[in-house]
């Protein structure tokens, strides 16, 4: 887009950039599962070049929502730094092993994950976690958590969140607030070294990022004041909440385009089967 730009695709990219910072700033991760809908659909984006343009908008939107979420929560430096390290190293081989993932199964991928987290935090009131760690098998399991959730930012276009902060509370244990606190962060490191890969490869549409950002980062703020306003169990089930309604709208939007694509393959394979007789 530029300053030709339809005044629709710029409502579109407003309305896409204060979803997505306000759910960064809410949920603690960056906002990529409201926006990738919102770039594929009616900015009409390739789903690739949706996913690396996502992470390079949150790069942005998670440090203001870092920034305000440190102001109100002491988070563990030594857990953020573990969780960060893995998280770079998978962030860039995420990126790069995306290009080899079809668009639509990897939507679908990342539609299961996020029902299944949410499913599981809605069960249970009090999740006792599945590791009793400290010290340094903590930081260990940590730097664990941070790898995969940054396979998942890189590959999937999204902060990484929907992985820290659920890892966070289901496994070790960490407070929702804290967790989300410390998920912000590494969201930021995640999120710029798969920008930076995508970036590379030619799939993130700069001009796009322009758009959207602007709205999405007074949007994290108000996100981030909504989050430390409430109770550890209301934000988990907010979180929850939020996450299965985006999980269950992506695995049909995906569903729905697959199975539009193979009758289109069905259908031009009998059309070609007369001319090969």
């Amino acid at each position: 887009m530029s300053a030709a730009t339809p005044p629709r695709n710029a409502i579109v990219s407003s309305v896409a950039g204060a979803s997505g910072g306000f759910l960064s700033g809410v949920l603690g991760g960056g906002g990529g599962a409201i926006m990738i809908p919102f770039m594929t659909g009616p900015l009409r984006m390739g789903q690739h070049i949706a996913h690396g343009t996502s992470l390079a908008i949150i790069v942005v939107t998670a440090a203001v929502a870092a920034t305000a979420f440190t102001l109100t929560e002491p988070i563990s430096l030594g857990l953020t730094t573990a969780l960060t390290l893995g998280a770079v190293s998978g962030a860039i081989v995420g990126a790069k092993g995306a290009l080899r993932i079809p668009a639509m199964r990897l939507r679908q991928l990342l539609a299961v994950f996020l029902i299944t987290v949410s499913l599981r935090l809605l069960i249970s009131d009090s999740i006792n976690p599945l590791l009793d760690l400290s010290g340094i098998t903590e930081l260990v399991a940590g730097a664990g958590i941070g790898l995969v959730g940054g396979l998942a930012s890189g590959a999937l276009g999204v902060g990484g969140g929907s992985i820290f902060v659920p890892a966070l509370v289901l496994v070790l244990g960490v407070g929702q607030h804290e967790a989300q606190g410390i998920s912000l962060w590494v969201v930021v490191a995640a999120s710029l070294v798969g920008a930076a890969t995508h970036y590379r490869q030619g799939t993130v549409d700069v001009t796009v990022a322009r758009w959207i950002a602007p709205a999405a980062l007074p949007a994290a703020i108000v996100g981030v004041i909504l989050a430390t306003s409430l109770s550890g169990r209301s934000l988990q089930v907010l979180f929850a909440v939020i996450l299965s309604a985006l999980g269950v709208q992506m695995l049909v939007t995906a569903t729905r385009r697959l199975r539009r694509e193979r009758r289109a393959a069905a259908a031009a394979e009998l059309t070609a089967a007369p001319d090969a007789a």
